[in-house]
């Protein structure tokens, strides 16, 4: 029986060898216990990897039953669950019994020298780091057990500290994959698992809520005040990701500017608020001008005719031409975007 723990199990040498790994050597990382990694200087593995975790294999969810979230996910699972069970579809945390991964962008990071790795990483790049096993009894038992050098991490550090303790160099590009990256990536590679992507679930529920300007209201009135209440945030706090912005991409770039970007401090531990924040990109909306919402929406093939008009109006209070007591002037929209100006 597998567990969410990213160490646990056997290591999975057929894995390695089946994934096609030419290079490599297990290590320590000091967690609770001191768990073994695969560290390979191959950067092309670390992407194979990488990719077999993300790339979504199937948007299908009438062919799966059973789900597995990877670890430190940035949608909290309730909202998973929930969109999940209007397919009938569970969540297991046995990887064991599942027929697909929810896979995210938190799985993976990079660090360098003496760093402070989360045990929760299901791979990671080390840069310039270092292996130390005699300054712990920890460290220098699991050594004597296994022959494996230990990285020097932070937690690995403990109470000493680097410059009076032995240690030696790490390959300067180190690239670490736990049991459960390797083991999920045969079984994906082989066709035996599945990755369907958060979006795609998240996008198939029935409670997303198109986004109009009386929603958008109503959510200012509970969370725009200084003196709003505790229970009217943890409301809005349940609305906002169900919102579905998709179609009025106007009505995303008025409220990120007026007071969606205002309030992410209230939902610094909502990480279903912070996921829709990110995803559709409320921090940078609003920070742009009237103009260059325009070009993002149209790199983002967003840009509609509507929008365009709405933007456009807003764009012509911010132009500014001087020396009008002896000229006058004719703005015309470019050519390129007259399309958008037609019924």
């Amino acid at each position: 029986m597998a567990s969410k723990n990213v160490h646990d199990g056997e290591f999975p040498d057929q894995a390695v060898i089946d994934l096609g790994f030419e290079d490599g050597e297990q290590v320590g990382l000091v967690c609770n216990d001191v768990e073994t990694l695969y560290l390979s200087e191959s950067v092309s593995m670390y992407n194979k990897i990488e990719n077999l975790l993300s790339t979504e294999t199937t948007s299908d969810l009438t062919t799966v039953k059973r789900a597995f979230i990877l670890p430190m996910h940035n949608v909290s699972t309730e909202r998973l669950k929930a969109s999940l069970k209007e397919h009938k579809i569970s969540i297991t945390n046995d990887y064991e019994k599942a027929d697909f991964i929810i896979p995210h962008t938190n799985f993976y990071q990079e660090f360098s020298q003496v760093s402070n790795i989360p045990q929760s990483k299901l791979i990671f790049k080390l840069s310039n780091g270092y292996f130390a096993h005699l300054h712990r009894t920890l460290t220098h038992d699991y050594h004597d057990d296994t022959t494996n050098n230990v990285l020097l991490d932070k937690r690995s550090l403990g109470d000493s500290y680097q410059y009076n303790i032995d240690y030696e160099s790490a390959p300067y590009d180190s690239y670490c994959f736990s049991n459960m990256s390797l083991v999920l990536a045969d079984l994906i590679e082989k066709g035996e698992m599945k990755v369907i992507n958060t979006d795609t679930v998240l996008n198939q529920s029935a409670n997303r809520v198109p986004i109009t300007e009386e929603l958008m209201e109503d959510i200012k009135k509970m969370v725009g005040d200084y003196d709003a209440s505790d229970e009217e945030i943890e409301m809005a706090g349940k609305i906002i990701p169900t919102i579905d912005p998709t179609g009025e991409p106007y009505l995303l770039y008025v409220y990120a500017t007026d007071f969606l970007d205002y309030i992410t401090h209230k939902y610094n531990r909502n990480k279903d608020v912070m996921y829709w924040m990110d995803k559709y990109s409320i921090n940078k909306l609003s920070r742009c001008s009237a103009e260059e919402a325009i070009r993002y929406f149209e790199e983002s093939g967003e840009l509609d005719s509507r929008c365009f008009r709405a933007l456009e109006v807003k764009c012509r209070n911010e132009i500014q031409i001087y020396n009008r007591e002896l000229y006058t002037f004719k703005v015309q929209v470019k050519p390129e975007y007259r399309k958008y100006m037609e019924d």
